[in-house]
């Protein structure tokens, strides 16, 4: 420990264990990070093979600001550190029955697209949009961005108020429903909840925000791809002190009564702390790292859990310009495949699925003349039933064959690299319980005060980051559950005493999410 300063240790080095521990620096803390595998990400990590890159979970920026008030907090500019070009247009949508749209910020030439597909839509449009910046300003700014000190705090009349005002009572496919006639344009219009791993049948309403932050504010690419987050926000922790332990996975958080301790590593060493910051997947760190300790762990059988992927990552020995950066495939039986990955557990029979082709933006992501392709399926996550050396090469076979009836027959042929990620593979290698690889679901009774909470209740200087606690899943999300936990260690760190170890330290630069 640095003379002085309390010790704090990050388990995991993903995108809310690095914005935390570079927070939790600045607030004066001697942090140290430990990760298992031997560099940062997580799930927002990066695959390369013969000249080709891939990301290997997310792979479109929303809600710039966030990553902007991050930086700022930190006391750096966003621009210092990455490079966000605007994807536009945002993306090409087909539909079962051979047409298509194309989803754009650019208002007359979406008009023009909406009314091809829906005459009269277009003015409906712009209403849906009003809504949704409604839902994105008010859920940003006074319920995403904010810790709750319980129910009853959520439930105030004043947050209660907001709640209703964005339609968070309401479903998304059904309040979507009040603006569009034509299923194809409810369908583009909703499938944007499966960027939390939730179908639009059953999310809340409030999720309108998304296609809203799409087409409002934007979709962007960092240069270098998606893992140049984690590389600056990498770079950012070193800046500000933070030690990081690389191949050093943790085997055990310690705790002593009603208070963490501690970790010890899977090599033996134990590393004694004055607070423990998780950011491996909460389900996991209370049912492993925690097994048996006297913290409050959610009841297993309450907890509800997100769609899965199954992932083709391919190089192409040439370049498809018909595909754009981003292309959505519906399938048929846009419901019932929802219902078939959620509550029947099982793939569905024309699946749906997403196609990035991130070398649209970036050519340096494949080697000269070539494309780099990732394909996401969202299926279902592990079942005993599913076993994907059986359902693989029939996911595999149905994307290659649909993509050959929308005019690219040789893509398969034209293949040269190809890897696969299934359901089992997100459990394995990020510790997702089930495989779910968005984490835990984001329906009503699992957002809010209803999520498991940043900090433990028992354990009070135990505390987590990432996509399975407050508030959510999603890049954006995660770093505000950064800010969020931060905040609570400090509210900790006063009633425990530490304030004044803290003080000698430089206090971090307040700032704002921009209104």
């Amino acid at each position: 420990m640095e003379q002085g300063k309390p010790k704090a240790v990050v388990v995991g080095a993903g995108v809310g264990g690095l914005a935390a521990a570079a927070r939790l620096a600045r607030q004066g803390f001697d942090v140290h990070l430990f990760e298992k595998t031997h560099g940062p990400g997580g799930r927002c990590n990066q695959l390369r093979a013969e000249g080709f890159t891939w990301d290997i979970g997310p792979t479109i920026v929303l809600m710039p600001e966030v990553f902007e008030e991050t930086f700022s907090a930190l006391g750096r500019r966003l621009e210092d550190y990455l490079t966000f070009h605007r994807c536009e247009p945002n993306y090409r949508i087909h539909y079962r029955d051979g047409s298509s749209i194309t989803f754009t910020s650019e208002l007359t030439a979406m008009g023009r697209e909406l009314e091809r597909i829906e005459p009269g839509s277009f003015k409906r449009y712009l209403a849906f949009l009003a809504q949704g910046r409604e839902q994105y300003r008010t859920s940003l700014d006074h319920l995403v961005g904010r810790n709750y000190s319980g129910v009853l705090d959520y439930f105030s009349p004043k947050v209660l108020a907001k709640i209703f005002k964005v339609r968070a009572h309401r479903r998304m496919y059904a309040d979507v429903s009040r603006f569009f006639q034509d299923d194809r344009l409810r369908a583009a219009m909703t499938f944007q909840t499966m960027y939390l791993g939730v179908s639009p049948f059953a999310s809340p309403a409030v999720y309108g925000l998304l296609p809203f932050t799409e087409l409002g504010v934007g979709i962007w690419f960092p240069q270098g791809g998606l893992y140049a987050i984690p590389l600056a926000l990498e770079k950012v922790a070193r800046e500000e002190g933070v030690r990081l332990h690389y191949g050093e996975p943790v085997e055990r958080i310690l705790t002593e009564g009603a208070r963490a301790t501690g970790v010890r590593l899977a090599s033996g060493r134990t590393v004694q702390a004055d607070l423990v910051l998780c950011n491996a997947d909460l389900p996991y760190a209370y049912q492993k790292l925690l097994e048996g300790a006297p913290t409050s762990l959610p009841r297993k059988d309450k907890l509800r859990y997100t769609s899965s992927g199954y992932m083709l990552y391919l190089g192409l020995r040439k370049q498809y310009p018909g595909l754009g950066h981003h292309n959505v495939v519906f399938g048929r039986d846009y419901q019932g495949s929802f219902d078939d990955i959620f509550e029947r557990f099982r793939v569905p029979e024309d699946p749906s699925f997403y196609v990035n082709v991130p070398t649209r933006t970036d050519p340096s992501l494949a080697p000269p003349g070539q494309d780099a392709v990732y394909v996401l399926v969202p299926v279902p996550h592990q079942n005993p039933h599913l076993d994907w050396k059986v359902e693989g090469p029939k996911v595999r076979a149905k994307v290659f064959q649909r993509l050959a009836e929308l005019g690219y027959p040789d893509l398969e042929r034209d293949t040269v690299v190809e890897r696969v990620f299934t359901p089992d593979d997100w459990a394995a290698s990020y510790n997702l319980m089930h495989g779910s690889a968005f984490g835990l679901a984001q329906n009503f009774f699992q957002i809010g005060p209803f999520r498991p909470s940043n900090q433990d209740a028992r354990v009070k200087n135990l505390f987590f980051v990432g996509a399975s606690t407050q508030p959510g899943t999603g890049l954006p999300t995660v770093l505000i559950s950064a800010r969020l936990a931060a905040e609570r260690v400090q509210n900790w760190a006063r009633q425990a005493g530490l304030a004044q170890a803290l003080s000698r330290t430089p206090a971090p630069v307040q700032a704002e999410v921009a209104a």
